[in-house]
């Protein structure tokens, strides 16, 4: 089995913590997990140590985006509190954001590593470019299926605009819809919320219950309204669905890969799995290699493409020179389909239980 590999292996974590020397972690927040912490230096360095890398700007705009998108949702909300949100009026939007970056550790470790993989999928998108809609048709295994489909185009025309939003440029406190899964935003919200309670205290004396109920009824209002179908990933696994057998062709993943979709080609690489489509996209942009290598073996794919799969994820993973690529190459041969088929089964089981067996491995070696 490739080094480094493990079927149980949690792919919620904080993927990107192992590069970093605990030199780095931030002051003040020994109170959350260390590996989080090493991610929050990564993502809010010190004054004086800001790495210009496109993966963390992009992660940043994503986490401002939303943040400051449920601040305005949450000021407009509270019209049922003229005197709540007048104390907010003092203060111009947005706020939140900038209490965040003060105070990075609000953030957990989960939502973090949700907002990273948000931002590599974006890379990629912005990468490939977005493929006209026309090109659906010219995929082959597709083409019995035409965008005059009624429920193919609405699938179709939702992913494109669901892409869109996240390719569009801007600045980290420019708004962006906040396309979360549900307890994703629930967090997000909620630490909003508590963000504005504070300003607001600062203009309001004496009315910490009246600013306690009119968040926390706003708040669920919010909570309520939020659509997660919203989201790009889950609007290509729609599409793959209203694919049906079509989506089994079998060279529909590599005209898809060639055609610029990867989110489409990430949805179809989980149905031929049976695994989530949110597992997959997070193997490909956030995994090990040795976890791009299973999911290559286990499709069937030989050498050339997984070269070619590395070359198309190389937006993401600067590392992977030419030479890092071959060698790459050379210990994909070394993985047989008996150990990728072993590995992608343990995938389809609870991701709970997974983690719980990862840790349990770490730290009482069996």
């Amino acid at each position: 089995m490739l080094t480094g590999m493990n079927a149980y292996s949690s792919l919620t974590g904080t993927a990107m913590a192992g590069s970093w020397p605990m030199a780095r972690v931030m002051a003040g927040l020994s109170a959350v997990p260390v590996g989080h912490a090493i991610d929050l230096a990564i993502f809010f360095p010190e004054e004086g140590h800001t790495r210009h890398d496109a993966l963390i700007a992009e992660t940043r705009r994503h986490v401002g985006g939303c943040i400051t998108a449920i601040e305005m949702a949450l000021r407009l909300s509270l019209a049922h509190a003229p005197d709540v949100a007048a104390a907010l009026d003092r203060w111009p939007a947005p706020v939140a954001w900038s209490m965040v970056r003060a105070h990075p550790s609000l953030l957990g470790p989960g939502l973090l590593a949700h907002m990273q993989m948000r931002a590599g999928v974006t890379m990629m998108l912005r990468q490939f470019g977005q493929a006209d809609v026309e090109q659906l048709e010219e995929i082959d295994g597709a083409s019995a299926l035409s965008i005059d489909d009624p429920l193919l185009g609405d699938a179709l025309s939702g992913l494109t605009l669901a892409e869109a939003r996240w390719v569009a440029a801007g600045g980290e406190d420019a708004p962006m819809k906040p396309d979360l899964p549900a307890e994703h935003f629930a967090e997000l919200m909620w630490m909003v919320a508590a963000c504005l309670t504070v300003v607001a205290q600062r203009t309001m004396v004496d009315g910490d219950d009246r600013l306690l109920a009119a968040f926390d009824r706003s708040g669920w209002a919010l909570m309520a309204d939020h659509d997660e179908a919203a989201c790009p990933i889950v609007q290509a696994d729609r599409l793959v669905r209203r694919m049906g057998e079509e989506a089994d062709a079998p060279d529909l993943l590599g005209h898809l890969l060639e055609r610029r979709r990867f989110l489409l080609f990430a949805a179809v690489i989980a149905r031929q799995l049976r695994l989530e489509s949110v597992q997959v996209v997070e193997m490909l942009v956030m995994g090990s290699l040795s976890q791009v290598a299973i999911l290559c073996r286990a499709l069937g794919g030989s050498g050339a493409d997984y070269r070619h799969l590395l070359l198309a994820l190389r937006p993401v993973r600067p590392s992977l020179s030419d030479v890092a690529i071959v060698t790459e190459a050379d210990r994909y041969h070394a993985l047989s389909q008996e150990q990728a088929d072993n590995v992608v089964a343990a995938l389809r089981t609870s991701a709970a239980l997974r983690a719980k067996l990862d840790h349990l491995r770490a730290v009482a070696p069996l």
